[in-house]
């Protein structure tokens, strides 16, 4: 592997002291570590200007990418992914810490099993010990990607892919806010056979007075309204977008469904009539889907405390 080049793309916003560790953790000193960048979806944080300058000074391979506008993380991710000139490019969470050697361990797996897609698991601990507990990987390899993916839920940001399975993907959906579901089905459509671990790989920190001074309280994973948005609509573009098989059609359609579920359930706008269709929708996805996406679509537009990426 001593010819393989590894881009690393963290995204970033108001990280703090997390972020050093972040980078840290992925042993910049790696041969193969090629880059480490760090795109700024400018953060507010007063500290960050010369806190960045220091981070680039300190470690070599780090180049930060400084916005002047906050669009979220998946704007953000196609915006590093298209900048990396690594033959693999790997992708984690800013305040994340990545096990001992996994990047060299990840692109050795994956040379040898041919995958040009790579998915870990991510798990979170009380004990940065825990982590040297994980020195091995074991791995399976899944020769139809995108409906694995589906139908396990797979779009954890522990990610590496072949460059040109990058530029196939065309990144994340640019009119969303956050990443993930549109990551994992872009990637999955794009893959022509994916590596999966349920190896704890990638590890969120869960220190009480970290969370709190550090983490903030902040999050786009505490604003549901945001999750279920981004999550139907990116299901809603990829089908659009895609010639997908029924099975394929039907996973995503079902999952659609119960999203908009959740939300009535998030919002107290519960129903015996929606509880119904909730039930016959699992039944037939693809039915209900015809009925009601259009209701559905209006519904997730009009969502208050969405952010939307400026066109």
């Amino acid at each position: 592997m001593s010819n393989t080049s590894i881009s690393v793309v963290l995204t970033h916003f108001n990280k703090g002291s997390l972020l050093q560790r972040t980078i840290e953790s992925l042993q910049p000193d790696l041969p193969e570590l090629l880059e480490i960048i760090v795109v700024d979806d400018a953060s507010t944080d007063p500290t960050w200007p010369e806190f960045s300058q220091k981070l680039e000074q300190s470690y070599p391979k780090v180049k930060i990418i400084r916005n002047s506008d906050n669009q979220g993380p998946a704007r953000r991710l196609n915006q590093g992914g298209n900048l990396a000139q690594g033959e693999y490019l790997f992708f984690m969470d800013a305040d994340d810490v990545l096990a001992p050697h996994r990047l060299t361990q990840i692109v050795d797996l994956m040379q040898q099993s041919t995958s040009d897609l790579f998915y870990g698991n991510k798990v979170k601990i009380h004990d940065l010990a825990e982590i040297n507990a994980y020195s091995e990987i074991i791995t399976s390899t899944i020769e139809h990607p995108l409906t694995y993916m589906i139908q396990h839920n797979i779009m954890e940001m522990c990610v590496m892919c072949h460059t040109d399975t990058w530029k196939n993907s065309k990144g994340c959906n640019p009119s969303l806010f956050i990443q993930d579901e549109s990551l994992a089905l872009q990637l999955g459509a794009a893959s022509k056979k994916l590596l999966f671990t349920k190896t704890p790989t990638v590890f969120v920190i869960l220190d009480v007075e970290e969370t709190k001074s550090l983490r903030g309280t902040n999050r786009l994973s505490r604003n549901l309204n945001q999750q279920h948005h981004d999550m139907f609509f990116t299901i809603y573009d990829f089908l659009k977008d895609h010639n997908l098989e029924q099975t394929q059609q039907n996973l995503l359609k079902k999952k659609a469904l119960s999203t908009y579920w959740k939300s009535l359930k998030k919002h107290n706008k519960k129903s015996i009539k929606e509880f119904f269709y909730y039930i016959l929708s699992k039944r037939n996805p693809d039915k209900w889907w015809s009925a009601r996406v259009e209701q559905l679509k209006a519904y997730f537009s009009n969502l208050d405390h969405v952010r939307r990426p400026n066109t």
